[in-house]
Order: C-alpha cells, then sequence, then structure tokens
C-alpha cells in the first residue's frame, strides 16, 4: 500500500490482514482490509466505507490516529475497486455497493464480542452508500454512523452530450469503461497525497454508464426518502468547505431534512474533498474523537 509522504504507519501495536470473501450474490471476491489490536478483546469496532475510484487500503492512517477509541477496524475493497473482482467503476445496480457494506458490516458482527460498540464510516460515494444501506436496514445497530463529504450532489453538472451519450450506450454496452476526468489535485491540498493518489494502481478514474444512472437514481432517491435511522444511532456529518468534487449544498440540505434526535454537522472552510487526508486532518481527528465522547 502506498503511503502518503509524512503520513503515520500503522502503529506497532496493531496487525494489518488481509480475507477476501465471496459477495453477498456470489458474483464476486471481495477484498477486505483489517487493522486489529495484537492484545485484548475488541471493545470498539469500526467499518470504512471507501469512495469512487480509491480503495480500503488509503485508510491505513486511521488506526494511528485513532489508536484510544478502536481495536479493530475493517476496510472492504468495494467490487470493481481495489485489490476486489469485478469492472472497474461498473455496477448494474447501486445497491451491489451498499450489498458490500453489508458483508463487511456481517463480517465485524461475527468477529466481535456482544459487547463491542460498533461504529459505521463513510466517504464520498462511501456515504451515499452507508445513508442507503440505513434506509433499508432499520436494524442496523451501529452506536456511531459518520459520513465524511458524502456523495449527495455532484459539485460540476455532467455535461448533456454525454450524458445522451452514456444514455445510448446503457442500452447496448452499459458496462462500456469510461473516463471520470477527476482532476486529482480536488483531491486533497496536501501535494504528498495528490502524488501518492496519482502513483497509486489500486485506484481508478473509471465509470461506466450503467454506473452513472444507477448513482443518479441512488442520490435522488436518498435525497426524496423519509430516510429515519435507528435512534440508537448518533449521527456526524463532516463536510468540506471547498469541495470541488461532491456539492457540499446538497449534502448540508439534506442533513437540514434528517429527521434524527442526534445528529451533529461540521463544515471544515478551506478544506478539500478528502478532509481525513488534509494538511490539518489532526483537527478532522480530533472533532471525530471529541464527539464521540460527548453524551
Amino acid at each position: 500500500m502506498i503511503v502518503p509522504q509524512g503520513f503515520p504507519s500503522v502503529p506497532a501495536e496493531f496487525d494489518y490482514e488481509t480475507e477476501v470473501h465471496e459477495s453477498l450474490d456470489g458474483e464476486h471476491a471481495i477484498f477486505f482490509n483489517i487493522f486489529r489490536k495484537k492484545e485484548g478483546t475488541p471493545k470498539r469496532a469500526l467499518m470504512i466505507i471507501h469512495g469512487q475510484g480509491e480503495h480500503g487500503g488509503r485508510y491505513q492512517h486511521f488506526p494511528h490516529y485513532l489508536f484510544d477509541e478502536y481495536d479493530l477496524i475493517v476496510a472492504p475493497d468495494l467490487r470493481g475497486h481495489g485489490r476486489s473482482e469485478g469492472i472497474r467503476g461498473h455496477v448494474d445496480r447501486f445497491d451491489e455497493y451498499v450489498d458490500d457494506a453489508l458483508l463487511g458490516w456481517n463480517w465485524l458482527q461475527k468477529n466481535v464480542p456482544v459487547s463491542c460498540k460498533m461504529d459505521w464510516f463513510g466517504h464520498s460515494m462511501g456515504g451515499l452508500i452507508s445513508l442507503r444501506a440505513f434506509l433499508y436496514r432499520q436494524d442496523l445497530n451501529a452506536d456511531h454512523l459518520i459520513v465524511s463529504s458524502p456523495l449527495i450532489g455532484l459539485k460540476v453538472a455532467v455535461p448533456a452530450v454525454k450524458v445522451l451519450a452514456a444514455k445510448v450506450l446503457s442500452k447496448v454496452w452499459g458496462s462500456l469503461q469510461m473516463d471520470t476526468g477527476l482532476d486529482s489535485s480536488k483531491v486533497c491540498r496536501d501535494p504528498a497525497v495528490v502524488e501518492a493518489y496519482d502513483r497509486d494502481r489500486l485506484n481508478h478514474s473509471k465509470a461506466t454508464p450503467n454506473f452513472f444512472f444507477s448513482l443518479k437514481e441512488a442520490m435522488a432517491n436518498l435525497i426524496t426518502s423519509d430516510l429515519r435511522i435507528n435512534d440508537k444511532t448518533r449521527v456526524l456529518f463532516q463536510l468540506a468547505g471547498e469541495d470541488e468534487i461532491v456539492d457540499t449544498e446538497a449534502s448540508k440540505l439534506y442533513f437540514e431534512g434528517l429527521k434524527h434526535a442526534d445528529k451533529k454537522l461540521i463544515v471544515y472552510p478551506g478544506l478539500y474533498h478528502e478532509i481525513y487526508n488534509e494538511l490539518v486532518k489532526e483537527n478532522v481527528f480530533d472533532d471525530l474523537k471529541n464527539w464521540l465522547h460527548q453524551k
């Protein structure tokens, strides 16, 4: 795994493990990145759902910054991402990603004692996946749901000619890979992160027509749905104030309409999309840790 210059390594007290599990539909092998403390029984665990085009291995600095918070962290690579099977940037149904996330959650439940606290984290497209999971699974028993720069709306509209081309292709070649045109310099203000992002062969910039239209449908469905999260689950939204990839205003509006008693919104002025990779990432992690300890 490529580590950006200046980023901490996995603490010596953690083991880094990998496992591969069959997807819920039996169509793909899903790769799991697992960070586990070498000693003791897990008292609090975290699952991380990554964004579009990246992979779970990019979150290897989380055990360092969250050392005192979590004993076990699992970060699956969604199908078509990282080291998991599947066409890069392709699904026929967006909720295939939700199934992959639920596969990770099921694994977590089986690998911790009943007394263990379990939290769920989703970044960007992983945030949208996470919110949809809680929409359709009212029985999800997460203690905390954290979403970072969720993909609830795109910052820049896709050109109409490109949408038309995708619509035509979706009828005859829905799995055709097309370049998203993502500008990696908009990911983060830390040049070391951008360099590592570009060098990382597990990242990709592909999207297919079927993925694109299923994504649009998923975003629209989330905005119009009456999402009710289990009252047990505390909810934190952390948004980038200068996000050039996802629409921060759409996330704010969604948060305001979210019917939930225990929710909090933090917006970081001047930060780009990957707030947990920014030059001031320590502040973002501190906000998370402080929130976790609030009553």
